[in-house]
């Protein structure tokens, strides 16, 4: 099953954001953890948590892309979160 978009908080967490997406199909929602490295890329570390959350928003609709993709293939960590890291996200960075 993919994962769908919804308007959902996104939370600051430590070394990272969080925010929730819909089951596709369902009421289920999924929550999506995006690492800052997976923010950060090859680029380095921005120095300010601004840019860090502009980086995610406008990156967002691609992680959610990565997001359903993990989902679909299971990759969901024992609490059901699916987790983002920089492995993650490589084959954008090009």
């Amino acid at each position: 099953m993919l994962l769908e978009h919804i308007d959902s908080e996104v939370i600051r967490e430590e070394n990272g954001f969080s925010f929730s997406m819909r089951v596709a199909g369902t009421q289920q929602t999924v929550r999506v953890f995006v690492s800052d490295e997976a923010l950060e890329g090859d680029f380095g570390v921005p120095e300010e948590e601004d840019e860090l959350r502009g980086q995610f928003d406008s990156d967002r609709p691609e992680l959610e892309c990565v997001a359903s993709e993990k989902y679909s293939l299971g990759r969901v960590a024992a609490d059901g979160v699916v987790a983002i890291t920089l492995a993650d996200v490589m084959k954008f960075i090009e």
